[in-house]
């Protein structure tokens, strides 16, 4: 405890020279004055250290022992003090280490979004951008419930959000809204019609009437389940539903210029730097316009990346401007047919609502210095789709009559 004490306040080196130094000890001891870290050098010589406010009465008392003493540098804070008052710029440096302690943690410089599955956690921050909380905000000043009213308005996917800071890093806690399952209206009625024209392979009516079988042949728009059931007696309206699968054909023509105008590098480029402090762009060299019309543009960030990952608004962006030149060149026959039959494969699965391709059929032409690719695709494809209708009466009433007239005859 005396060590600690002596380091705080300031301690001095004694060193003891004399027939018998223990003698010298001991009156320290009897006169009640602390002394440590006792080292022997010799059997004549001894060195300890006291507080620097008892150091002439030690001295005194070691003489009154019949020993010499040598006074050693004072040692403690008031020691680095006074050496620092020397210093001017490690005394600026220190005095304004303490004042960043004291106030960089009341400013927010970094965020983490935590709950966040579906939204991006750069929209989320892109959107606390906008509200004015980012790097640097003064963190009294981040109100949570204000926050949480308007950024839900910016970002309806979000159900619930709040801030919580923790010296210079903000952590955004929020919370998805869950989908809510849809509904069928029970107002509405429908139909199932035909989306294609094709050979019926399957079928799956799940509720309806259903007019239609596997191995008929409908036409695009017809009718193949109805929403007005017919129950004998009586009928009733429902929202029809079926999954349906025919084999269907899907014809079209593609067409490919045998000559296409390519880009070639000519070997010319020119690079732009820039310093992008947040939302300003500071130009370091280079020029920013582009001096020729044919050069492509490729933009690299290197943001400052602090130890730990995170990311200061300090990016330094190179630009890089490579220049060109287009020349004709032939497409041969391969590779033609190839890119048109993808295009063919790529909008064809795309039209259908489900399904696949069973055979496809090609035919590539040349003429003019254009390819023209002729194909048909043999699809199983999933042509129910439901369509609302409106009753109406006199088609009801007449069905109906008929079906009396039906009943009449039976009976006869």
């Amino acid at each position: 405890m005396a060590e600690w004490y002596g380091r705080l306040l300031g301690q001095v080196e004694l060193v003891i020279h004399g027939a018998d130094p223990v003698q010298a000890l001991n009156c320290l001891t009897q006169a009640r004055l602390p002394f440590w870290d006792i080292d022997w050098r010799d059997r004549l010589t001894v060195s300890v250290k006291v507080p620097r406010r008892v150091v002439q009465a030690a001295e005194a008392v070691i003489a009154d022992a019949m020993c010499t003493v040598e006074r050693g540098t004072p040692q403690g804070l008031p020691r680095l003090c006074a050496r620092a008052l020397h210093r001017p710029v490690l005394l600026v440096f220190l005095l304004l280490n303490l004042a960043m302690a004291a106030i960089l943690p009341q400013f927010v410089f970094f965020y983490r979004v935590s709950g966040n599955e579906t939204v991006p956690e750069d929209a989320i921050l892109r959107a606390l951008s906008d509200l004015g909380v980012g790097f640097g905000t003064f963190g009294p000043e981040i109100r949570p419930q204000w926050i949480k009213d308007h950024l839900l308005n910016i970002l309806p996917e979000l159900q619930w959000v709040t801030v919580v800071q923790s010296g210079c890093l903000a952590e955004v806690v929020v919370r998805e809204r869950p989908e809510t399952p849809k509904t069928e209206d029970q107002k509405a009625f429908s139909h199932v019609v035909a989306t294609h024209s094709g050979l019926i392979t399957e079928m799956s009516v799940l509720a309806g009437q259903a007019l239609c079988e596997v191995g008929d042949t409908v036409v695009e728009g017809q009718r193949l389940v109805s929403g007005l059931v017919d129950l004998e007696r009586t009928y009733t309206l429902v929202n029809a539903e079926a999954e349906i699968y025919a084999r269907t054909w899907h014809r079209g023509t593609t067409v490919m210029p045998q000559f296409t105008q390519r880009k070639q590098a000519t070997g010319a480029s020119f690079q732009c730097l820039w310093l992008e402090v947040g939302k300003h762009r500071i130009k370091i060299f280079g020029n920013s316009g582009i001096l020729v019309a044919d050069c492509d543009k490729m933009v690299e960030r290197k943001p400052l990346t602090l130890p730990g990952g995170w990311e200061t608004p300090v990016c330094l962006v190179v630009e890089t401007f490579t220049c060109y030149e287009t020349a004709p060149v032939q497409t041969s026959e391969v590779e033609a047919q190839l890119c048109l039959e993808d295009y063919a494969r790529t909008t064809t699965l795309a039209s259908l609502v489900a399904g696949e391709i069973l055979e496809p059929r090609f035919e590539l032409t040349e003429s003019g210095g254009v390819y023209r690719l002729s194909w048909v695709l043999e699809c199983r494809e999933m042509i129910a789709r439901s369509v609302e209708f409106h009753l109406n009466e006199e088609e009801f009433t007449h069905d109906g009559t008929n079906r009396e007239r039906r009943a009449d005859g039976a009976s006869d």
